[in-house]
């Protein structure tokens, strides 16, 4: 009897829990926050949790936020991506980087769980994928746009260099080469390969330099590459140009590159300087009490990317996977920070490319915009 007593007095006591969780509604933050991109993570982390801090609730219920580590590495992202299944999540945020947005897509469209990326621009991600979206450009259209920037910019003579273990660096280069391969006079005089571990890159900028490049196109995962290329190239002599993808919008250009920086262009997703709606500052007022920093792109995409699937939920007016799939993927005119949101047939953002240019304190000006 005194056995039963109290297990009935447990189950009252547990009772209180069990409703409680049940007014919260669980979203996952898929990102690397331990690994070689985790400081791409950790941009994203600050972009959504600001978020959640603004709006915080949906449906009357409080939002959750509950976070999986990917650490940076494609066998690590399913595990961290069936980690946040298990933990009942009824949507997903993420990831930094194509490849680990990629490897959690597959879990994530097994277990029909709706997923929204912010930055990664790999098309692969959405291609056959009826569970996943994002609010960014994707790579097809970002190389055009930085070939064209060459030709537009009279960069006759092209280096590259390449990370070649990163599907992002290894895709955007295919989409560049295939624009700048209509341009009659514009060649790429070297195309070099590393992998992300490497730290010493004299003899690949040895063989580079050789052929006297107008600049040079560095193609990686995160910034922190391209700033030790940029350093290195500079400490041999080179006096020529150097720009690259979205992934350079970190502060890890500067700190690391200092003035060998300065000059380099990148593509990115907004403008500060730039308001495109009511909602950027807002964003910005807030982010900045908050860190007491400036914001880099992928910040304000993952808080653009919260704000993006809380709406669908809301839509959708229920947790249902596949109602909120519908709804996330019918985004139209959605107003967020980094700028006005719809979705297109193939779950992709349509938004233009922002050119971006280090100066010599480490801040960024804008320099070009291109319209899809």
């Amino acid at each position: 009897m005194k056995k039963f007593v109290a297990l009935l007095l447990a189950a009252c006591l547990l009772c209180p829990v069990l409703a409680l969780a049940e007014e919260t509604i669980k979203i996952g933050v898929f990102e690397p926050m331990t690994g070689a991109t985790a400081a791409g993570g950790a941009m994203e982390k600050e972009g959504v949790d600001l978020a959640n801090e603004l709006y915080p609730e949906v449906l009357g219920k409080k939002i959750e936020l509950v976070y999986g580590d990917n650490k940076s590495d494609r066998a690590e992202a399913s595990l961290a991506a069936q980690s946040l299944v298990d933990k009942g999540v009824v949507a997903v945020l993420g990831s930094y980087a194509s490849g680990l947005t990629m490897a959690g897509g597959e879990v994530f469209a097994e277990a029909e769980i709706p997923a929204l990326t912010g930055t990664a621009t790999n098309p692969t991600v959405t291609l056959d994928c009826e569970w996943y979206a994002r609010i960014c450009f994707i790579d097809p259209f970002q190389g055009t746009m930085l070939a064209r920037y060459a030709v537009k910019n009279e960069y006759k003579k092209i280096a590259i260099m390449r990370e070649k273990d990163s599907e992002y660096a290894v895709g955007l280069v295919k989409y560049f080469q295939d624009e700048l391969a209509t341009h009659e006079g514009f060649e790429v005089v070297e195309l070099c390969d590393f992998m992300n571990k490497d730290e010493d890159f004299s003899a690949l900028l040895g063989a580079v330099l050789d052929k006297k490049p107008d600049v040079i196109f560095t193609s990686v995962s995160y910034a922190d590459k391209a700033a030790q290329i940029m350093k290195q190239a500079r400490a041999l002599g080179y006096e020529g140009a150097f720009f690259g993808g979205d992934t350079l919008d970190a502060p890890e250009l500067f700190t690391i590159a200092g003035a060998a920086a300065e000059g380099a262009v990148f593509t990115t997703f907004y403008d500060a300087a730039q308001p495109a709606t009511e909602k950027t500052s807002e964003f910005l007022d807030a982010y900045r009490a908050k860190y007491g920093k400036e914001p880099a792109a992928p910040v304000i995409m993952a808080y653009d990317a919260y704000l993006t699937m809380r709406n669908a939920i809301e839509v959708a007016g229920s947790t249902d996977a596949e109602a909120i799939r519908d709804a996330l993927f019918a985004t139209k005119d959605f107003v967020g920070a980094a700028g006005t949101i719809t979705l297109n047939e193939t779950h992709d953002a349509i938004r233009p490319v922002v050119f971006k240019e280090i100066q010599a304190d480490g801040s960024t000006t804008f320099k070009d915009m291109i319209e899809p």
